[in-house]
């Protein structure tokens, strides 16, 4: 019979939640003081735990909670601060993801490629619009992906996502179900409930 590890639990400063600590932001205390977000949980040290949620992050800086996490005085930081920090480094996650799938050669792009890999059934587990996509292409795809119960987003710019998949711009981008998508996922849920973003 196989044991199923149980997942560490913290509690989030913030909203004073006990959670597993997987569902939760790490931050530690650099050697000067300054809050740093650990979002791999590989940083050194003592770890403060947030619900990835803008509400308590905002919570517990006002409320100077991570000198008492430390038990020492750290730099003062917004709120704010915090949540512009931790969003950077997902979005940053999210196109290394993006360039992972352009190195194994897993992903669909162009509005055309997307399209016709929709009118297949499962072959896609995510797509992503740029944000500066024509309102129609973008509608037709969306309709389409949201048919067959596929997430879409719009992140970065037709720029931007050409480059990361070392082409010319594009427009839309699909990658097929598999562990990428996955981590993918995984990454887009925490930037958009920390971002507010859908």
């Amino acid at each position: 019979m196989v044991q199923v590890r149980k997942q560490p639990q913290r509690t989030c400063l913030g909203c004073r939640q006990v959670k597993d600590q997987d569902q939760l932001v790490r931050f530690v205390r650099s050697p000067d003081g300054e809050i740093l977000a650990d979002l791999k949980g590989k940083l050194p040290g003592r770890g403060a735990y947030l619900c990835n949620d803008r509400d308590c992050i905002e919570t517990a800086a006002s409320r100077k909670q991570f000198d008492r996490a430390f038990r020492k005085v750290c730099q003062p930081v917004a709120g704010r601060q915090l949540v512009e920090s931790i969003t950077e480094q997902l979005l940053a996650h999210l196109a290394n993801l993006l360039g992972m799938a352009r190195k194994s050669a897993k992903f669909v792009a162009g509005s055309n490629a997307v399209l016709d890999a929709l009118n297949r059934k499962k072959l896609l587990a995510v797509v992503i619009l740029a944000r500066d996509i024509s309102p129609q292409i973008g509608e037709k795809v969306r309709r389409k992906a949201e048919y067959q119960q596929i997430v879409t987003t719009q992140l970065f710019d037709k720029v931007k996502l050409g480059r990361i998949l070392g082409r010319a711009e594009r427009s839309v981008v699909g990658l097929p179900d598999g562990k990428l998508a996955a981590a993918f996922l995984d990454d887009l849920l925490r930037y958009q409930d920390i971002s507010g973003e859908s």
